[in-house]
């Protein structure tokens, strides 16, 4: 059987979602590294595998996947075991739409591109603040559930965590105080030292000299 292929960066916290799902699935796999800053990644072949030019991309089952939530839900179909999503319908859609606040609501408007343009390629730090304290105050609110525990959703890391734990590292790189988020500030320390985002954390993977 061939090898799953990941197309991954440590500069994308979109990748680093998929890196943690792969690491908590147990999934081997080979890792082409890109560098995305400046976009050379964005070669004829890479464009032709991905037109959207994006990582994280992942080559498997003879499929080739963008986009880091589709990834990590195929690999929860494929892989039933250590779940990312809670197999009960309701607990299921609680996690979704962790999840989503995260990476549909807060990360695409974070993102340096879209940051850069909205505030006219000068300063986007009231930008980047604005728009992950609204994210984090609803992600903060909806913690506040019997089934938040160590984790967003019980005591072991899955979906929401894996959208998690990589945007609160890009908020405090960007001068955020997590502790006005109690909830979310446990679970992303306890994050940081679980074995499946201590081994993936950016600064492990990035390659020497970076």
């Amino acid at each position: 059987m061939t090898q799953p292929v990941f197309h991954d960066s440590w500069q994308s916290s979109a990748a680093w979602r998929v890196r943690a799902g792969l690491a908590l699935k147990g999934v081997a796999h080979e890792v082409r590294m890109h560098e995305i800053i400046g976009k050379p990644h964005r070669t004829p072949a890479f464009m032709a595998l991905n037109p959207q030019g994006t990582v994280p991309v992942l080559e498997i089952d003879g499929l080739v996947i963008p986009q880091s939530l589709a990834i990590l839900e195929y690999l929860d179909d494929i892989r039933p075991t250590s779940r990312l999503l809670p197999a009960d319908p309701s607990e299921r859609v609680r996690v979704r739409m962790l999840a989503h606040i995260i990476a549909l609501e807060t990360h695409v408007v974070t993102n340096m591109d879209v940051a850069k343009d909205a505030s006219g390629g000068g300063d986007v730090t009231d930008w980047m603040h604005r728009y992950v304290r609204r994210g984090f105050d609803a992600f903060e609110a909806h913690l506040d559930h019997p089934a938040t525990r160590a984790f967003c959703h019980g005591n072991a890391p899955g979906f929401a965590d894996c959208c998690l734990i990589p945007q609160a590292r890009n908020a405090e790189r960007a001068g955020l105080d997590l502790s006005q988020w109690p909830l979310l500030q446990g679970i992303y320390r306890r994050g940081l030292d679980h074995p499946a985002f201590a081994t993936t954390y950016p600064d492990i993977v990035a390659p020497q000299g970076s």
